[in-house]
């Protein structure tokens, strides 16, 4: 089925499996572009056709976005014969500079930044000038602000000053990429045109069609010139295109539901690529770190993705990156939908106890839920890997309430009387841990409002009587003999951008009731069970251990950010043994 169809499909669907999804998916019918549930949820619609929100009156940021030649889609803008790509150099984020003309020409900053913008203004009464004695040497840079698809380059002085050409000049190119960086990040600049004896006023210079991005040009001949305009034609589209969208305003904490986008390509599909990724705040400005998260890892195209970005929160926004490798070819985008209803608290914090259990054993476990300002709900979802075969009582601010278990295709559904306000819940269960490490996934929701979105439990202190180092939902399983004990990650989140600031994370471990060595490994999974990296492997015998991660993966690349298991094993003659702990990487 294609995008468009699992979009349209959508409009069709009333409900999803109990527990996963009992919202109504109504798509936009009205101008606003949002249509309520039977409850509180509703979709929004981006773009697709009539009816719908308008991408371009949604929109906070956009970078070389075209939402004209497609009504209802946006995809990167071309560019045409006539197209003078550096006018919108500094709306792009480019900029125009110089490593020396401030002191050769012996001006102020402010002042040679006038002027070296004068050359990609489009006023022609106006000139960079390097006039005054006979200077020499002079260099300036052009950053276009994107990669684009490059075949001309024209500058020439003012009319009537047309004896102040550039009389000789070396013009450098650069595409921009990161195989044209040298060892400190900056442009390798290679040459693309020497001439020594330049006898044209108006220089017009073929390019072979190739991506560029920096410009420099250095003066070779000793003497005064001027450039009235520096001009830059090309064809195709940049390699590089961004939307990013308005914030949109809940006008009160809200949760998040599914998210599915259409995704198309001009040219060959192959060499295109589209990323989205969405983020969620508690105020209005994006910019403040401490209030919003941080961007999710990307979704799939035409597959519908649960919302990764925390909740509840009643800010939300999405990122939409257009990449190409062919100057000929763009990823394109028709629409977006995503879920969204008011929150069934203002709170969900989670915990269970005890976070330690042996694989295979049956485990008598309490579940937690601490409820701020709830507005209410009925029913708790626990994703399990083992049927919960024995529920042993169900109780509200610690009195026992009547209940009722339904089996679920990932776990368990408990029902229980309605929770409104400021109240605890606690479920005891019996369940047989079968994985190294068991995390508890809980989600609530309200069979009053059956098309209201569920809501997530966050990880939390939820019972003040659970020991200190508890406030999780998941549990260490051991086997056989306890050999690793104490295993701790910090800091978590880590955020290995480079930066000198958490960009390792370290796991430290104690290794106990060992008479002489044994084979340990440490080791990072993605949440699908997928080994990405192998961070040690040697023979070692029982003391304390410290190892490092720095958020690569086998090849040397960063991992996308997400949420990683990093796992410690060890393999002795008593038994096996291994410990598992979450380890989230944000950039």
């Amino acid at each position: 089925m294609s995008p468009i169809d699992l979009l349209r499909s959508a409009r069709n669907r009333l409900h999803k499996p109990p527990l996963v999804r009992t919202a109504l998916l109504a798509f936009s019918c009205l101008s606003q572009g949002l249509v309520p549930t039977q409850g509180y949820g509703e979709t929004i619609v981006i773009g697709g056709g009539p009816g719908t929100l308008a991408w371009d009156d949604h929109y906070s940021e956009i970078s070389v976005i075209d939402f004209d030649t497609n009504p209802g889609q946006i995809q990167p803008a071309q560019t045409g014969p006539e197209d003078n790509i550096v006018l919108k150099t500094f709306e792009r984020g480019g900029a125009v500079t110089s490593p020396n003309a401030r002191i050769i020409l012996e001006i102020s900053s402010s002042l040679l930044h006038e002027q070296l913008a004068h050359m990609v203004s489009g006023d022609t009464t106006k000139a960079f000038e390097v006039k005054g004695g006979s200077p020499t040497g002079v260099i300036f840079r052009i950053d276009l602000g994107e990669r684009f698809g490059v075949n001309r380059i024209k500058f020439f002085p003012r009319k009537g000053f047309e004896e102040f050409f550039l009389k000789g000049y070396e013009l450098l190119l650069n595409d921009g990429s990161e195989e044209q960086k040298t060892l400190a990040g900056t442009p390798d600049f290679k040459v693309f045109k020497t001439e020594v004896r330049n006898l044209k006023p108006t220089v017009d210079l073929d390019v072979p069609l190739q991506f560029v991005r920096f410009i420099e040009v250095k003066q070779l001949v000793r003497g005064e010139w001027e450039i009235d305009e520096f001009q830059v034609f090309g064809a195709g589209f940049a390699s590089t295109a961004s939307y990013t969208s308005s914030v949109f305003d809940r006008e009160q904490p809200a949760i998040f539901g599914d998210i599915t986008w259409a995704r198309g390509s001009i040219g060959e599909p192959t060499k295109t690529d589209a990323v989205l990724l969405t983020r969620s705040g508690n105020t209005p400005d994006p910019s403040d770190s401490l209030s919003w998260s941080a961007w999710s890892s990307p979704y799939p195209a035409g597959v519908r993705t649960a919302i990764e970005s925390p909740a509840p929160r009643r800010f939300f926004q999405f990122h939409l990156l257009l990449k190409t490798s062919d100057i000929l070819a763009a990823a394109t985008v028709d629409s977006l939908a995503f879920e969204v209803s008011p929150s069934l608290a203002d709170s969900l914090v989670g915990e269970i106890w005890p976070q330690s259990a042996l694989i295979g054993q049956n485990t008598l476990f309490t579940y937690a839920v601490r409820t701020v300002n709830s507005r209410g709900f009925n029913r708790l979802a626990l994703k399990t890997m083992a049927p919960v075969d024995v529920v042993r009582s169900v109780q509200i601010d610690g009195i026992d309430v009547e209940w009722e278990k339904t089996d679920t295709e990932d776990g368990v559904q408990i029902s229980f009387p309605r929770i409104v306000g400021n109240r605890t819940l606690r479920v005891v269960f019996e369940n047989v841990a079968l994985q190294y490490n068991t995390f508890f996934a809980g989600r609530v929701s309200d069979g009053q409002q059956p098309d209201n979105l569920p809501q997530v439990v966050t990880e939390g202190d939820a019972a003040s009587d659970f020991e200190a180092q508890g406030d999780d939902l998941s549990v260490e399983i051991s086997v056989g003999k306890n050999l690793i004990h104490s295993m701790k990650v910090a800091p978590v989140p880590f955020t290995p951008n480079g930066d000198g600031l958490n960009d390792e994370v370290l796991v430290t471990y104690d290794i106990v009731n060992l008479t002489g060595g044994a084979l340990v490994s440490v080791e990072i999974y993605d949440l699908s069970g997928r080994r990405v990296k192998a961070i040690y492997s040697g023979l070692d015998p029982s003391r304390r251990y410290q190892k490092a991660w720095d958020g690569t993966d086998e090849s040397g690349a960063k991992v996308l950010p997400g949420i990683y298991l990093v796992r410690v094993e060890i393999d002795a003659d008593s038994g096996s043994e291994s410990k598992t702990k979450i380890v989230p990487i944000v950039y």
